[in-house]
């Protein structure tokens, strides 16, 4: 199983917007697509600068190929419009990772 993180970084003035925005677009879209399961939003704990949070937004998919053509498609255009509403007030990345069994 293939996990889909991205970790945004974003000015706290815009945290309610955000996060309306992750589960009233992201999420859904993710999901309709068929490709992506078992979204989990998360809070970082951590403060990478003053007067910004951070949230690890993560999806599962049965390969990367699955991962990726979501990503880099509907994924992409999603975060293009949140970078071009909210500019430089976030950051993110992503990342792919492998689930691994525990024992």
């Amino acid at each position: 199983m293939i996990i889909l993180n991205t970790t945004f970084h974003i000015h706290v003035s815009i945290s309610d917007e955000f996060l309306r925005w992750v589960r009233e677009s992201y999420f859904p879209s993710a999901l309709a697509s068929g490709l992506l399961t078992d979204p989990v939003l998360a809070r970082l704990l951590i403060q990478v600068q003053e007067d910004a949070e951070g949230y690890a937004v993560q999806l599962r998919a049965a390969s990367t190929d699955d991962a990726a053509r979501w990503h880099d498609g509907e994924g992409d255009r999603l975060r293009r419009e949140l970078t071009a509403r909210f500019g430089q007030r976030l950051v993110f990345f992503t990342t792919y990772m492998e689930e691994l069994p525990v024992s």
